[in-house]
């Protein structure tokens, strides 16, 4: 299990349109300056990030390849721009998927209105050099109030298809005092995106702390008020 706290902290310097502090980011795993050897990702998940940008703030255009990009929108609205043409607004609960494949550059960051709080994960490929894509998918909040939902996926049924077969994240939201059995899998990483919850065997978890499962693990979390919460699995 590792705390909210223990993430590293990245905070965007200033320019000559915005103050230091205009996105600030909490890695989950080694990224940038920031390397523990130790702590370079967990199956083919090789970056959790808990991104915040300011309003009206973006991140320049920079280049990815050969990466699945998976943002789940929690406050405020994404919006995106690609060298494909794509155009995005990504509002709360939505899921954004960018395949960087054989390489496309974009830009990414929050509209006028209001801060975007997102969290984007980077998911290596079943293959390389493949042709870039973009998607967008918005969940239906009683849907994730029922229980989980596929919302990005290797496998069929999901709400945005990943190139990357048996892996799947899940999302759901719960009241208090309601349970979900955690999906099964061979790796499950799980992060507490708001709120407060229980989970077997570990305890009691706030937003921003995370639970790495190794093996085909039944446990079951239960909300402490209202709580949203996200898991990755993976089939290697």
């Amino acid at each position: 299990m590792r705390r909210s706290a223990d993430r590293f902290l990245t905070v965007a310097p200033a320019r000559p349109d915005a103050d230091a502090g205009w996105a600030e980011t909490r890695h989950s795993f080694s990224f940038g300056e920031h390397y523990d050897p130790e702590d370079v990702g967990f199956g083919p998940l090789v970056a959790l990030n808990d991104e915040t940008v300011r309003a009206g703030q973006a991140y320049p255009d920079h280049v990815h390849r050969d990466t699945e990009i998976v943002s789940w929108v929690v406050a405020g609205t994404l919006r995106h721009a690609d060298s494909g043409g794509h155009l995005g607004q990504a509002g709360v609960g939505t899921v954004q998927r960018l395949s960087a494949g054989s390489g496309v550059t974009h830009t990414e960051g929050a509209t006028d209105g209001a801060d975007v709080r997102f969290l984007q994960a980077w998911v290596r490929p079943d293959e390389a050099g493949t042709a870039p894509s973009y998607a967008l998918g918005t969940v239906d909040p009683q849907a994730l109030a029922a229980g989980w939902v596929a919302v990005a996926s290797g496998e069929p049924g999901a709400v945005v298809d990943l190139l990357s077969r048996g892996t799947t994240l899940w999302v759901t939201r719960t009241g208090d005092d309601e349970v979900r059995a955690l999906p099964v899998a061979r790796r499950a990483l799980l992060m507490v995106v708001g709120g407060s919850a229980e989970l077997d065997g570990v305890g009691s978890l706030d937003q921003g702390d995370a639970v790495r499962v190794t093996g085909r693990v039944p446990l079951v979390l239960r909300g402490r008020g209202a709580c949203e919460v996200l898991v990755w699995t993976f089939a290697s």
